[in-house]
């Protein structure tokens, strides 16, 4: 962040100075007492487990500069604690006030906005579309999956004279959120990966989640771009909605602006395919992700990148040279050759299926094991697609299946009910990790694939954690 004056933030939010000098220098904002350095200002955001104004004597002494705060001031100015010189600022809302200043800041800038939103490959696909333009412009990305309405604003405070072009991952839980985040970031460039059914518990329908990801079509302009998926089910409903703006497809299935032919895994470790670029170009592509998935998430990027002119040799290169997101498909090689594909960040109906075709193409002839965790938010529809991906493991012939959680319990019974053998299929509690990774110590051989998945609250990467630790005790070489 370049520095700005106390008195800038005031007017930006409405705000009213209680204490401190208005001249002095903001550099550095945090809203977590716990990563704060000294010289930051302090907002104390109000979250739904938690109240930042519970941490401000603990940011002063860390040495914040100052705080933003919405209550309670009157009693931080009689803490005898509190500095004299330490600034505060009221204000009626601590996260409008986070908002409005970080829509104040970046209107200092002049940016290319692209903007990434869809149920599936969100945040690979961002981290992609950065990597190729890093090559070319100088960029500021959203960091992990910094989507909401705090992290995009810290995002933006982030912003300096030096960033050309503002790469960010837009997420929801319902309509109008991503609406409410177009309103910070206009944006010049929306792509939408996919319409699935992550979050469909909360929005009812997939047609509501179509609603709520279309929100960022309807905020381009009339100079706007649009990046859309050819192959998604919901592809003319979009293109309706963007008719008259420049549009570039992207697809596999069927005739795209940009396409992926002669799909195959050269390895345990990436993809091959040729490019076709609008009919006029082609490359052969070796992309280190694994998944047909992920080569939808490289198209998109594909289309961005040709989209702004970025020559295809960078984009070659660009591809090549990605790795892989933590807990996103990302392989690690353990003791006796055994193959760990860990998927773990989060889970969807889409995206389990799609991880267990990649599990089922990886592994070839070897022995396959899947460890699925509930995939939460569905709603009334939980029995439903867990019950569907228990008939998605039978009918790939996963030799073992591990479940943890309630909807886990769903998926083994529907797979058994496929025809996969009860002594294959394992269930345990959500609480009964340690067992599970027991039983997985016991299961496991040399040459065998292991697929990781589950939705975040789940945490199914404390399992390969504990294996890790204890593989090789119970495998001394």
């Amino acid at each position: 962040m370049e520095n700005c004056k106390i008195r800038e933030l005031i007017k930006a939010v409405s705000g009213k100075i209680i204490q401190g000098n208005q001249d002095c220098l903001i550099s550095r904002i945090s809203i977590d007492s716990r990563t704060l350095i000294p010289g930051d200002l302090f907002f104390a955001i109000i979250g739904p487990s938690f109240d930042g104004h519970d941490f401000i004597i603990e940011a002063f002494n860390k040495g914040a500069m100052g705080a933003v705060a919405c209550k309670s001031v009157s009693s931080l100015l009689q803490n005898e604690e509190i500095d004299k010189n330490k600034v505060i600022v009221e204000v009626k809302d601590t996260l409008s006030a986070l908002q409005n200043w970080s829509k104040y800041y970046k209107d200092k800038f002049k940016t290319f906005n692209i903007c990434v939103t869809g149920s599936n490959g969100k945040t690979t696909t961002k981290e992609i579309i950065a990597h190729i333009l890093s090559q070319e412009f100088p960029l500021l990305k959203t960091s992990g999956n910094y989507n909401n309405e705090i992290g995009i604003p810290l995002t933006l405070l982030q912003l300096n004279k030096s960033h050309k072009i503002l790469v960010v991952e837009m997420g929801m839980r319902g309509l109008g959120e991503i609406k409410t985040l177009t309103d910070f970031i206009p944006p010049d460039l929306a792509v939408i990966t996919n319409i699935g059914e992550a979050h469909i518990g909360l929005l009812g329908s997939k047609d509501n989640i179509f609603k709520a990801k279309s929100e960022l079509l309807q905020s381009l302009d009339k100079d706007g771009i649009a990046i859309i998926n050819r192959d998604d089910p919901y592809f003319f409903k979009m293109l309706e909605i963007v008719k008259g703006k420049k549009i570039y497809t992207f697809g596999i299935e069927n005739r795209s602006d940009i396409m992926a032919r002669n799909i195959r895994m050269v390895s345990d470790k990436g993809m091959r395919f040729t490019l076709e670029v609008q009919n006029d170009k082609s490359r052969e592509i070796y992309f280190p992700l694994l998944g047909r998935y992920n080569i939808y998430n490289a198209l998109a990027a594909v289309a961005v990148a040709f989209a702004l002119g970025i020559e295809l040799d960078l984009i070659e290169r660009g591809l090549f040279s990605f790795k892989p997101l933590d807990m996103h498909m990302q392989l690690s090689n353990f003791y006796n050759d055994i193959k760990i594909l860990n998927d773990s960040y989060n889970a969807s109906p889409l995206s389990v299926k799609s991880a267990l075709e990649t599990l089922a193409e990886a592994a070839q002839n070897n022995r396959k094991i899947a460890i699925l965790g509930d995939m939460l938010e569905l709603g009334e529809k939980t029995d439903f697609y867990h019950r569907e991906i228990g008939k998605e493991v039978a009918k790939l012939s996963i030799d073992t299946l591990i479940t943890m959680g309630q909807g886990g319990k769903i998926i083994a019974q529907s797979s058994k009910e496929e025809g996969m053998a009860e002594e294959r299929v394992f269930s345990f509690e959500k609480n009964e990790k340690i067992n599970l990774a027991k039983k997985l110590l016991n299961l496991i051989k040399p040459g065998n694939f292991v697929l990781l998945k589950g939705s975040r609250e789940m945490k199914m990467e404390e399992i390969l954690e504990f294996w890790q630790k204890e593989y090789p005790k119970n495998n001394p070489t």
